[in-house]
């Protein structure tokens, strides 16, 4: 059915008379083939009615314009449609009376995408819920976007995406922008930066022409994310082989969207997925010590050249979503750390490790007898001590004493944690956890903010109040598993 099919935005409702094929009859010439099969994909098993907003004046795509399309001898158009995708059976009077918060859950709004006049590659900015791919599973990093639908504020939830168009923005350019598109969308502090301001970040660097783009070295793409407010590292993998996997899913377990960058592609990795059944067999768990990237089976990427939230493997499973990609491939991945993150992954994680097995003071085998012929998994990741703080009370900490503690504690603005758990209680349950100022070196003894097992809890007051390094000890008369921190990732069923 098609309600208002002269209209500014005509509504498709798909029956046995119209389907996604009328959707391409509409949106004719805007959406190419190859567009309307990338949608099709995406969409075809959780779209019901599709909204079709003709006329739209695109910033992303404006700016693409202005600074290139316009300078052609033949010129695109100027403006392009916005497809809204629902979940329901919607019609015009549904939506243009969802004025509350239950009218609008009713509609099952997905997300828009972008269709822009552009070949190859017409679409443009992409917002899709990961509940509109059936496929999408794990954690992974989320931002919102409010939409305006001719009076009807809507909000999604999801990853931004976008493909490059070839000329003005290829696959680098692409990438960087998926993910400042989620900075901005997320925090106020970051700048919104469209994608020729994203072509140009590098002209100062450019080995030739700005444009038509011919793509960006890894260098380069990192100092673009420098000149964009941040402070990037970039990880080779022939450079840390023995844990190059391990790193790149402690910075996406931190909350921290990355460039992985492939011999001739680049793509944005968000999210990850594992299989913990590895725990619950009894013959292969014979180690003392499990890192939580060790049950990693695929890291969920944004490619522009495939629909979104398609999953980068280890191996192929014949899923129609899996990238073509494996984790072999992966040259090299850039990490885009906020200002106050000095100390990297891999530092810490030495400094977890050596504190739990080696440290006269600190060591498991003499602070905790619980632990005696115990495995252990340690998880690591970075948070703020805002979003730290505000998890302590569903949390617990396995003791009110320790959650008191932390709760008055003055912490830096970032924090490195080791959480420490078990395999009858991992993934849900951590039972202690190492808490490191994220400003400070891994050598540095200051650098301990807490230490926290079972039976036993010691902290810094020293360094947490500006002074001299003032160790304080607690026994633990008991103490409970809790509940492991969850706020940097959100779960996709």
């Amino acid at each position: 059915m098609i309600e208002n099919k002269e209209l500014v935005m005509p509504i498709v409702t798909f029956d046995k008379e119209d389907g996604w094929d009328t959707i391409k009859d509409i949106t004719y010439p805007h959406l190419d083939s190859e567009g309307f099969d990338f949608l099709k994909k995406a969409l075809a098993e959780s779209a019901s009615s599709v909204a079709v907003e003709k006329h739209y004046l695109d910033k992303d795509y404006r700016d693409t314009f202005t600074g290139y399309h316009a300078r052609k001898f033949a010129t695109p158009d100027s403006r392009c449609i916005r497809l809204h995708f629902f979940g329901a059976s919607i019609t015009a009077d549904q939506l243009a009376n969802a004025v509350d918060e239950e009218k609008k859950k009713e509609l099952q709004y997905l997300g828009y995408s972008i269709i822009r006049p552009t070949r190859p590659n017409c679409i443009g900015r992409t917002m899709l819920s990961p509940a509109a791919q059936k496929h999408c599973s794990g954690h992974i990093c989320l931002s919102q976007e409010e939409v305006s639908i001719q009076g009807t504020r809507l909000e999604v939830q999801g990853f931004p995406f976008i493909k490059q168009d070839t000329d003005a923005t290829v696959c680098a350019e692409s990438a960087l922008w998926m993910l400042l598109r989620y900075f901005s969308n997320r925090y106020p502090q970051y700048k919104e930066f469209y994608p020729f301001e994203i072509t140009n970040l590098t002209k100062d660097y450019s080995l030739g022409r700005i444009f038509p783009s011919a793509g960006l070295h890894t260098w380069q793409m990192g100092e673009a994310l420098r000149l964009a407010g941040f402070h990037p590292l970039i990880y080779e993998s022939e450079f840390f082989s023995a844990n190059f996997k391990q790193l790149l899913y402690t910075y996406i377990e931190s909350g921290f969207p990355l460039l992985i960058v492939f011999e001739d592609h680049v793509v944005v990795g968000f999210g990850h997925d594992s299989d913990f059944n590895k725990l619950k067999n009894e013959s292969e768990v014979n180690k003392d010590w499990y890192c939580s990237s060790e049950f990693n089976t695929a890291f969920v990427i944004n490619d522009d050249n495939k629909v979104p939230y398609m999953l980068l493997k280890d191996t192929s499973d014949g899923d129609n979503f899996e990238s073509r990609y494996r984790f072999k491939n992966i040259e090299a991945f850039i990490v885009p750390l906020p200002e106050k993150v000095f100390l990297p992954a891999e530092a810490f994680q030495d400094a977890a490790v050596t504190i739990l097995r080696y440290n006269d003071v600190f060591n498991v085998q003499s602070k905790s007898a619980i632990f005696d012929d115990a495995q252990l998994i340690l998880r690591s990741y970075l948070t703020t001590c805002r979003s730290f703080k505000e998890n302590l009370r569903e949390r617990t900490m396995g003791h009110k004493l320790v959650e008191n503690i932390y709760r008055q504690l003055p912490l830096p603005h970032f924090i490195w944690v080791c959480e420490i758990s078990q395999p009858d209680l991992y993934p849900e349950y951590a039972v202690g956890e190492i808490l490191w100022d994220a400003t400070r070196n891994g050598e540095e003894p200051e650098g301990l903010i807490a230490v926290h097992y079972p039976v036993y809890f010691a902290y810094d007051l020293g360094n947490c109040t500006n002074q001299p390094f003032y160790l304080e000890e607690i026994s633990l008369t008991e103490s409970n598993p809790y509940a492991t921190f969850r706020s940097n990732l959100w779960p996709v069923k």
